[in-house]
């Protein structure tokens, strides 16, 4: 059976939300529609890489997500590319995080939903520490 999500949203001059099923409020302020695309893009792939994580059995202390995206200029303006730049540190297995990693962008479904207007292209960065 599939899953069916929920929101409201709600407008008001100088107040827009959105509510999930859970209670969860969310204000829309200063950003813009593709600010909370690509921070939408980078939770899912996030929680995507951090269940196959488990299950794969990869230990690592901090990953963080850069994501950038450019816009097509004719309309509609859906992404033209992004890119998302991850750091890691702490990594017991450099080989199994990137292959972790490779699985969940062919998991996440708002990776490959936007795979479907947009080139994508990732990389990851071991040589950082926090």
């Amino acid at each position: 059976m599939s899953e069916s999500k929920h929101i409201r949203a709600d407008f008001v001059h100088g107040h827009y939300q959105f509510n999930t099923s859970d209670g969860s409020v969310y204000e829309l302020g200063s950003t813009g529609p593709y600010d909370y695309l690509l921070g939408a893009l980078s939770g899912c792939l996030f929680s995507t890489f951090e269940a196959l994580s488990v299950k794969m059995q990869v230990a690592w202390e901090h990953v963080g997500f850069e994501v950038l995206g450019t816009k097509r200029e004719t309309s509609p303006t859906t992404l033209k590319e992004c890119t998302i730049n991850v750091t890691a540190t702490g990594c017991d297995n450099q080989e199994k995080f990137l292959k972790a990693f490779e699985t969940a962008t062919r998991y996440c479904s708002i990776y490959q939903t936007l795979s479907k207007v947009a080139e994508m292209h990732w990389t990851v960065d071991f040589s950082q520490e926090r």
